[in-house]
């Protein structure tokens, strides 16, 4: 398939005003990694903000058959090579989920990758329900560890209407070409008054601020950017009351997070590496915080 990009109007407003934030400075692109779901390149694409109502997004942007074909047929053994770190990371999300919906009933994780949060969620009682556009993650999933997963996009599952108790969405919503499509489909095969948990790279954060333009989630896998404010305006223009927010914290290996420096300094990236392989602390999980929030919604 042949990439197209495509000028957008702003997915919050519909308006077609906005201000260049930032322009590309990178133009080498290999498309290979341009949507990896757990890698991306810097510097590629022009991000701009609605002077309407402040939503911050990538204009132009891979239209979206493109996105469903790339994300689609790409393949991910970094992403599930974390899987200790992610599993602990999903653990301390289930309990967040758990505080608000105590009721263990149905559960669908959209964009759930290998399945990692659902199989924490089916070890602790969940009736549980992934949805991944991926075929080699869902595979993966499915195979390696025999969780409920189906392949394709969230409009291809055909969920029935209210079908869930809670929906989660975990880096998720950053990535799709048309959210406001997606949380008005999430309302419907949500059920009245269920919970929806999001977390996503806060665009707002002081970090993100001090990072300017090389801010580490300015990727070229990321095509909106939410702050506390806007996700909350689109969380209620779908149908949805959100009632919490606050820092969201992962753990991942010690030498997965070094890698992730490479983005600004390949060489101190590369000794570091040497560095903690030496002294056997590669596979070390460190929680960390990195500019991303969680919110809470309940549909109205």
């Amino acid at each position: 398939m042949e990439y197209k990009m495509i000028s957008v109007k702003c997915n919050l407003c519909g308006a077609d005003d906005y201000k260049v934030k930032y322009e590309p400075w990178v133009t080498d692109i290999d498309l290979k990694n341009y949507l990896s779901a757990s890698g991306g390149i810097m510097g590629v694409n022009r991000i701009v903000k609605c002077n309407q109502c402040g939503l911050v997004y990538v204009n132009p942007q891979l239209q979206a058959d493109s996105v469903i074909d790339a994300y689609s047929n790409s393949t991910d053994e970094l992403y599930v090579s974390q899987a200790k770190g992610r599993e602990i990371t999903f653990k301390k999300c289930l309990n967040l989920v758990e505080k608000h919906a105590p009721q263990k009933g149905k559960i669908l994780d959209i964009g759930c990758a290998a399945g990692f949060f659902i199989k924490v969620a089916k070890e602790n009682g969940w009736n549980i329900h992934g949805v991944e556009v991926s075929k080699w993650l869902a595979e993966y999933g499915k195979k390696e560890l025999g969780l409920n997963i189906f392949a394709g996009t969230l409009a291809e599952a055909k969920y029935q209407d209210s079908m869930f108790d809670v929906i989660t969405m975990w880096d998720v919503l950053e990535h799709t070409p048309d959210p406001t499509t997606v949380l008005a489909e999430v309302n419907r095969i949500l059920k009245k008054d269920g919970v929806l948990f999001i977390n996503w790279p806060d665009e707002g954060s002081v970090l993100t601020k001090l990072a300017g333009k090389k801010w580490w989630f300015y990727l070229s896998n990321h095509m909106y950017y939410f702050t506390d404010k806007t996700l909350a305006d689109m969380l209620k223009k779908a149908g949805f009351q959100p009632f919490k927010s606050g820092l969201h914290f992962q753990i991942l290996a010690l030498s997965h997070l070094i890698k992730m420096v490479g983005l600004y300094n390949k060489f101190i990236s590369n000794i570091s590496l040497k560095f903690v392989n030496a002294f056997g602390m590669s596979n070390l999980n460190i929680p960390y915080y990195a500019a991303q929030s969680y919110m809470i919604a309940r549909k109205n």
